[in-house]
């Protein structure tokens, strides 16, 4: 008797390796994943604007990245003794504008490079809702608390987000033609637009993301969503405000995206790499002891080994193996 529906995602013919570059753009499902790709030392990039929700910012965020756009103060607002840029997370605010404006223009730089260099682009969705500043004319990745009456809300018309989003992939595509553009939608609900206003958004978001993937034959679709809400299905996988999924759901997706997208030798490798980190971490009664001393120069060789035949480093790992001598 089965109790609950297991999910398998759909197979990818294109696979990610060590060699490879990811860049993650979206949500805060993306960074959870990015997180766990960045532990095991793969070559991965996230959200150059910061984590962002909806499809247009996240169009008109990867057209500035390609076009290298350099911003200045004229991009910057000042309010609470913060300057910030309404198209990106506070984590870029500041109380100095240099500061601030440095951060923007690094990242920015950094993004350029890797998705000129990506396998592989994740874009996470988390709704079609989305601000527009009533006074700047534009639509905002983040409204940074600023009072409800600068903006209006609305939710996006399907036929926009496809025609923002088609623009952008098509502009990744034709500087870096090998890229692979995968999308998946957000399984963390939006409860501000209501429970009904959140499935309809959330609706919308699949629509685009079906139609995208009929269009291009390098744009495909990860199953997250389903996995958290259909698979799992239950609330003892989510967090304690029953919104965001937990560390549980979060390494069960995880175990499914490697599946779905590594090749076998990188899972080896990254079985290899994860015992090593783990090593590292290990703190030994007797720092001194001759079996100690053993497991370290073991553990620092492998390490060496790994460097040679992966773009790694052990660098934090080894001085964290030689300082547990003393």
């Amino acid at each position: 008797m089965k109790f609950r529906t297991e999910l398998e995602p759909e197979p990818q013919e294109h696979k990610i390796s060590y060699s490879d570059s990811v860049i993650f753009m979206g949500s805060c499902f993306s960074e959870n994943i990015y997180k766990k790709m960045d532990s095991i030392k793969l070559k991965v990039d996230a959200n150059p604007f910061g984590i962002v929700y909806n499809p247009i910012s996240i169009a008109e965020q990867i057209q500035e990245v390609l076009a290298l756009k350099i911003y200045d103060e004229t991009h910057l607002e000042f309010i609470n003794e913060r300057w910030f840029s309404f198209q990106h997370h506070s984590d870029f605010s500041n109380s100095s504008k240099e500061e601030c404006l440095e951060n923007i223009n690094k990242r920015l730089q950094k993004a350029y490079s890797n998705l000129f260099n990506a396998s592989h682009l994740f874009i996470t969705l988390g709704t079609a809702n989305a601000y527009w500043h009533l006074d700047n004319k534009n639509w905002v990745s983040n409204c940074h608390k600023i009072p409800s009456s600068t903006f209006e809300k609305k939710l996006l018309e399907t036929d926009h987000m496809v025609s923002q989003l088609s623009k952008a992939i098509e502009a990744v595509q034709k500087v870096n033609s090998k890229i692979q553009i995968v999308f998946t939608i957000s399984p963390v609900r939006h409860l501000s637009d209501g429970a009904f206003g959140n499935q309809l958004s959330k609706g919308r978001l699949f629509d685009v993301v079906h139609q995208l993937k009929d269009k291009y034959d390098f744009v495909n679709y990860f199953n997250a969503y389903e996995l958290v809400l259909d698979d799992l299905r239950d609330y003892r996988y989510f967090a304690d405000d029953l919104v965001h999924p937990s560390s549980q759901a979060i390494a069960y997706v995880w175990e499914k995206f490697v599946a779905t997208f590594f090749h076998t030798q990188t899972v080896r490798q990254q079985n290899q790499i994860e015992k090593l980190i783990q090593a590292a971490s290990h703190r030994p009664f007797n720092p001194q002891s001759e079996a100690h001393q053993k497991f370290i120069k073991t553990a620092i060789f492998k390490m060496e080994e790994l460097e040679k035949d992966l773009p790694i480093s052990f660098l934090k790992e080894k001085e964290l193996l030689i300082s547990s001598q003393s």
